[in-house]
């Protein structure tokens, strides 16, 4: 499992942080701001705003090393060799 900040397409980082922080999107919105003003891109704001107030989204992954061996085998999606798929 992994744990990452997202948002809709059509939303930008400011929107979807008050979304996910609900009653407490004041404070998630002012360390976002904060780690913006000091030079942080915005993904990486969002990332660490929701991570300080325990709200990042939890996802699983192809991979992901939580799970067997098999599993993150069968996940792994093969090179692309050039040639069209069959």
């Amino acid at each position: 499992m992994a744990r990452v900040a997202r948002k809709r397409m059509s939303q930008t980082w400011r929107e979807a942080l008050a979304e996910q922080a609900g009653a407490g999107a004041a404070d998630v919105l002012a360390d976002f701001d904060e780690a913006v003003a000091g030079g942080a891109p915005e993904h990486e704001a969002a990332y660490a705003a929701l991570a300080a107030h325990g709200l990042l989204a939890v996802v699983d992954l192809p991979g992901d090393p939580s799970g067997s061996l098999a599993e993150a085998d069968e996940a792994q999606i093969a090179p692309d060799d050039g040639r069209p798929a069959s």
